[in-house]
């Protein structure tokens, strides 16, 4: 075999730089698969395979089996730049139409160049390369929007690598490079653009980690709110069992010993009030045990999303709380109308049900008691309004509404358990939503939830 000429050195030596870049695209692929980086890969090994192995195939070209190794080298060729294409669109961000359409796309542009050779005799090479430089041309444009999509993740490097083989091909042409020298030479700026591409892959694999940084250290911050939250909580719900709980059983035991006293002394309507005050605790403790239990469903229970209509909901949330209190009880509730959400029906008629007692509860005692219930469309989703003219609370202490245990109102004024609002603001938070209010002591209270368009809900 002669000795390499210098342009075959030079192919090889760009085609072992294509099978580096071809090799660590291959072990990158599965990482970002979205990237388009196995099209790569195989890009660059097709590439390699035909410049290292180049002064063998183009001597075989010569010899009996010249057709046939033309032929595979051909289909390499045409292989490589289809994979081009393809992964270059899936890289920049361009996933439609599919990569296999791309490929078979850029096939067939290249075989129709081929078969109307005849209507350009002498300048099939130069047609050729300008398909080619249009090609690099077209990714480096994909390439700098990107850039602008995507800053600081290296799509610049590609950009300035993959333009950088249209005027190295026009300056060996200009430089009147035969076929086979300008087929040698133009496997540099290929290596070149694999390497810039490999560069801005390492650049945006290195953007994609600091995100996934800060995004880990915000889930962390979350997760240990949550977590002082739910010990903020425990403690409160440690102090609710010493209090709440055994005070009021410690209570109904002592009254019990009473009331069966009085019995055996015959003070029948003694030991009737008696009972009278056990069944008021029963029933309170009844209350607050379905509270936690509530509570404890709201925050683990499956979201079952549906298109809810709102208006229905809070029909039927005034009709649940007229069985519960008697009829009559939910009539000074006035409904705007009301949109169609998605949710979890039963979830949300559970909120609609507690801010709509609170408010019938702390109107009562108003002259004429008044609850408006109304929506409106609002920062990209659907805020519901709960609105009274009763007792309102004391804006100074907004922030203890929705926690636990706690009550703005004394208990010998107004009953509750002080869990329903801290189970409106669970529902609401599962849906990606919030909640508020706004009041001031004896001018009512606004009670407010607002639902996304598009739920995050968890």
């Amino acid at each position: 075999m002669p000795p390499l000429t210098f342009s075959e050195g030079f192919a090889i030596a760009a085609g072992l730089v294509q099978l580096f870049v071809a090799a660590v695209f291959l072990r990158f692929r599965h990482g970002r698969p979205e990237w388009g980086l196995g099209w790569w890969g195989a890009t660059y090994f097709a590439a390699g395979v035909m410049n290292t192995a180049a002064p063998v195939l183009l001597a075989a070209m010569h010899s009996p089996f010249g057709d046939g190794v033309q032929l595979v080298t051909m289909v390499l060729g045409l292989s490589a730049m289809g994979a081009l294409v393809a992964g270059g669109r899936l890289y920049t961000g361009h996933p439609r139409p599919g990569p296999w359409i791309s490929f078979a796309a850029t096939w067939l542009l290249y075989v129709g160049l081929i078969a109307a050779r005849p209507l350009w005799p002498g300048y099939e090479n130069l047609m050729a390369n300008a398909l080619t430089a249009a090609i690099f041309a077209y990714l480096g444009y994909l390439s700098i929007g990107a850039m602008r999509r995507e800053p600081g993740a290296g799509h610049g490097i590609a950009a300035a690598m993959l333009g950088l083989y249209i005027p190295m091909v026009a300056g060996a042409a200009a430089l009147g490079l035969n076929q086979v020298e300008m087929r040698y030479w133009s496997a540099v700026p290929f290596a070149l653009a694999g390497l810039g591409v490999m560069s801005g892959t390492m650049g945006r694999m290195r953007a994609h980690l600091r995100d996934l940084n800060e995004s880990l250290e915000q889930r962390v911050l979350e997760r240990t709110r949550e977590l002082r939250d739910i010990i903020a909580s425990l403690e409160s719900f440690n102090s609710m069992v010493s209090h709440d709980l055994r005070g009021p059983l410690g209570g109904m035991s002592g009254l019990s010993a009473v009331a069966l006293s009085a019995l055996a002394e015959g003070d029948v309507p003694r030991a009737q009030r008696l009972f009278e005050a056990v069944q008021k605790q029963s029933a309170n403790l009844s209350d607050l045990v379905s509270d936690l239990l509530a509570l404890a469903r709201v925050s683990h229970v499956e979201l079952r999303r549906q298109t809810v209509a709102l208006e229905s909901l809070v029909e039927e949330s005034v009709q649940q709380l007229e069985l519960s209190h008697g009829e009559g009880h939910a009539r000074p509730v006035q409904v705007a109308p009301l949109p169609v959400v998605q949710g979890d029906k039963a979830l949300l008629r559970q909120a609609l049900i507690n801010l709509l007692g609170n408010a019938l509860k702390f109107s009562r005692r108003s002259a004429q008691p008044q609850v408006r219930v109304w929506a409106e469309t609002h920062d990209g989703g659907v805020k519901v309004t709960v609105q009274d003219n009763g007792v309102g609370f004391d804006a100074a202490r907004r922030a203890d509404l929705f926690a636990p245990f706690k009550r703005l109102h004394e208990d010998r004024d107004f009953e509750g358990t002080g869990l329903g609002l801290t189970l409106v603001q669970r529902i609401v938070e599962r849906h990606g939503g919030r909640v508020g209010a706004e009041s001031q002591v004896g001018q009512g209270a606004t009670f407010w939830f607002w639902l996304p368009a598009t739920e995050s809900a968890t």
